[in-house]
């Protein structure tokens, strides 16, 4: 399975995703809940009022309120109920890409630990095989037994690494299973991500850290909406009393004075938050476009550095194949032959090093251009 179909079918089965995208009905529901109005009061009474003692008059009442919110408050509450949505969206926008940069991240690791391991075996089979050199040269008489064991030393060094990396792959495989919500076992494509090529895109998105803020500057904004007039809602009542000389009808309205509180400091709360997120939204502005200059620029570089690589590869197997050649023949230096060998294994480790930190720095620069975000 290549990493696009894991990918697919990772974002297709994964709960944290399923969750994330709840949290977005969850907003819904509580922004019905804001802008629902309240339920009317209704009042009954009855009243029995013995004047003599043979008398019995009864007297009843009536009535019914309702709080009413005023038009500027109401509109405040739209414009806080529309930036509680937006909000909640860059949050799931925001843990979408995480989860992607997570897995990708996740899937390079396992990629590098598996190829790794095959460059081990290489490593090992070419290791063994000038052991075995050196053990028909001590049987010979022509090399002492220090060679003999400083040559079966480095193999069985490379024995246990490959023992150590295959458990590291397991625990990798079964992370990236963990994190795709996946109950199966699937086989999965031990290739990176992305290629070697100094080449990346440029995105005018925001990364997913600036649409929060946006999203947050938006949130203060209709908290100070709400705040703007202190007079936010009145109760409207009528009412109806009936006596036994006479019957009495009401119409009123309760209207809260605003003499000890205005929501001066609300709003003043309000636009401190404003301001305060606007500055870090400047700050990470500011950030974000350094750190994409910085990965596009190591990018380059680890292209270069690994094509280099690949040159002084193909030179160091060439000097390891001739001096195995020449010691096998008794013609050269066990001495020269291990080096030579040890240089080529550090260069392949090198190689395959590079082109991982290539697609971390890729996987990087992608989230901060804010590729992870549809």
């Amino acid at each position: 399975m290549s990493y696009e179909q894991f990918k697919k079918q990772t974002l297709k089965n994964s709960k944290i995703l399923q969750s994330q995208t709840l949290s977005l009905q969850t907003a819904q529901q509580e922004n019905s809940i804001l802008l629902r109005a309240s339920n009317p009061v209704l009042n009954l009474e009855l009243s029995n009022y013995n004047e003599n003692a043979g008398g019995n008059d009864v007297e009843y009442a009536a009535g019914i309120s309702q709080t009413i919110r005023t038009g500027s408050y109401m509109d405040g509450l739209q414009e806080k109920a529309n930036a509680t949505s937006l909000l909640s969206k860059a949050f799931v926008t925001q843990g979408r890409a995480g989860y992607i940069r997570t897995l990708e991240n996740l899937y390079t690791e396992y990629v590098y630990q598996s190829k790794m391991l095959s460059l081990l075996k290489q490593e090992y089979t070419l290791s063994d095989k000038v052991t075995a050199m050196v053990k028909e040269r001590y049987k010979s008489g022509s090399e002492n037994r220090v060679a003999y064991l400083q040559a079966k030393t480095e193999t069985l060094t490379l024995k246990t690494q490959m023992y150590t990396t295959k458990q590291q792959l397991a625990k990798l495989y079964y992370q990236l299973l963990a994190v795709a919500g996946l109950n199966r076992k699937v086989s999965l494509e031990k290739q990176f991500i992305y290629s070697v090529s100094s080449a990346t895109k440029s995105s005018s998105k925001p990364s997913p850290q600036q649409q929060v803020l946006k999203a947050k500057e938006k949130l203060y904004q209709s908290d100070y909406s709400i705040n703007r007039s202190s007079f936010r809602n009145f109760d409207l009542y009528a009412g109806v009393e009936q006596e036994p000389d006479q019957g009495i009808v009401r119409v009123g309205v309760n209207i809260p004075l605003s003499i000890n509180n205005d929501r001066s400091e609300e709003r003043m709360l309000a636009k401190l938050k404003m301001h305060q997120t606007r500055l870090e939204s400047e700050q990470l502005g500011i950030n974000v476009r350094s750190q994409k200059q910085m990965y596009k620029a190591a990018i380059r570089e680890l292209s270069n550095q690994y094509h280099a690589l690949k040159t002084l590869q193909n030179e160091q197997q060439e000097l390891t194949t001739l001096l195995q050649e020449g010691y096998k023949i008794a013609k050269g230096s066990l001495f020269q032959l291990m080096t030579a060998k040890n240089k080529l294994i550090q260069t392949r480790k090198a190689l395959l090093q590079t082109q991982k930190m290539i697609n971390d720095q890729k996987i990087a620069l992608r989230f901060l251009q804010g590729d992870y975000n549809d």
